[in-house]
């Protein structure tokens, strides 16, 4: 229910985007500056329907669509975004003026609108800030505001990150299309940017964990099918884990290639009633041309990946995998991707894969690498959790 939930959300906010453009003078390709009163009628219309008004944009403050593709890149240089709103769409702007000054700025002017803050993360450094305001339908919409300096490549800006929620209405939410495709019956699973509870159950790995070593581990390095690159796997010291092992390609020009660790297994499910994936990393550097799974028809790609072999009741060999990215990337596969932070770690939980509708009797090999062009991802813990 929350992901179909936070779906709604994602897409509401893609439709609205081109309209939130128009809340601010932007930089157009021909690098003229067009003035925020002849584009906001849309924004104003549609946030007026909703019951909330007009919301101003920054004076001064111009869209950097360089930015905002490489959104994912920076995003680790700004305040920490609350994992509620780590899916909300982003529109990206630079300004000559102080971070102090844009959290000034929106204080004032959306108290004087008759927002209400519910979310205060900010300094005088930046930072994040959540308004809300009730709409005609009773809920609230959100408005986000983060704002920081940044450095991208020989480029320094102080940027304003803004964002907005819009809550469901009446029973959008069973009207959204369900995906039939394998694995949706269970889900994504869940992410977490702080060390969750530990699972409970019984470690099914039969080698000891990856901070002692991967000599138990047999090694995929497999080259491009155009270049060969350089694939490479290493065991890297690290100040939580003691240990992590990391998974390093770069290919110029761009070819998918992997590095990785896997494991042959024979693990019988029948006594289990509840199986989870357990996995705790990091993403580093990500580029190809299928992160995120934005090309189904091409290899799923991405530093860092688990994927599950195994058999079905019927002796059938089945597959199950997930992925994470940071990258901004809008339509991606959110059944097999998780959204991460650049260098920032993670915990991941898979759902219950004795849910699958193929349901596994005996898990035949587990592999965690990374697959694509360039990149560098680490595997702090991996496990396979049975109840």
């Amino acid at each position: 229910m929350k992901s179909k939930k936070l779906y709604f959300y994602f897409i509401v906010v893609i439709l609205i985007i081109p309209l939130v453009l128009g809340l601010m003078s932007c930089k157009v390709d021909d690098n003229k500056t067009v003035d925020s009163k002849k584009t906001s009628s849309g924004v104003i219309s549609l946030l007026d329907s909703l019951g909330v008004g007009d919301v101003p944009g920054y004076p001064g403050a111009n869209y950097d669509k360089e930015l905002n593709d490489q959104f994912g890149e920076f995003r680790n240089q700004l305040a920490e975004i609350p994992a509620e709103y780590i899916n909300v769409l982003y529109t990206v702007f630079v300004t000559e003026d102080t971070p102090s000054e844009v959290v000034s700025f929106y204080n004032s002017e959306l108290q004087k609108l008759q927002w209400r803050k519910s979310l205060d993360l900010t300094s005088d450094k930046g930072g994040f800030m959540v308004w809300e305001k009730p709409a005609n339908s009773g809920d609230d919409v959100s408005y986000i505001v983060l704002t920081g300096e940044i450095q991208y490549g020989n480029r320094k800006e102080v940027v304003i990150l803004t964002g907005v929620v819009i809550p469901e209405y009446g029973n959008e939410e069973g009207n959204i299309t369900e995906t039939t495709e394998e694995g949706s019956e269970i889900g994504s699973g869940n992410i977490y940017f702080e060390n969750p509870t530990p699972p409970e159950g019984q470690g099914l790995l039969p080698t000891k964990p990856i901070s002692m070593g991967i000599d138990e581990w047999e090694q995929w390095l497999q080259e491009g099918s155009k270049v060969k690159g350089t694939n490479k796997i290493y065991l890297r010291d690290d100040p939580t884990f003691q240990k992590v092992v990391e998974f390093y390609r770069t290919s110029e020009p761009g070819d998918g290639g992997a590095a990785g660790i896997y494991q042959d297994l024979d693990i019988d499910l029948k006594k289990f009633s509840k199986i989870n994936i357990w996995l705790v990393g990091k993403v580093l550097k990500e580029k190809g041309g299928n992160i995120a799974n934005v090309n189904p028809s091409s290899f799923p790609e991405g530093a860092v990946q688990v994927r599950i072999k195994y058999l079905t009741e019927d002796n059938k060999e089945k597959d199950w995998y997930h992925s994470f990215f940071y990258s901004n990337i809008i339509y991606y596969d959110k059944l097999h991707y998780s959204l991460v932070i650049k260098e920032k770690l993670f915990w991941y939980i898979s759902p219950n894969l004795l849910e699958l509708n193929d349901k596994p009797v005996k898990i035949k090999e587990i592999r965690v690498y990374g697959f694509g062009w360039q990149f560098t991802g680490q595997v702090a813990e991996v496990d396979i959790i049975g109840y």
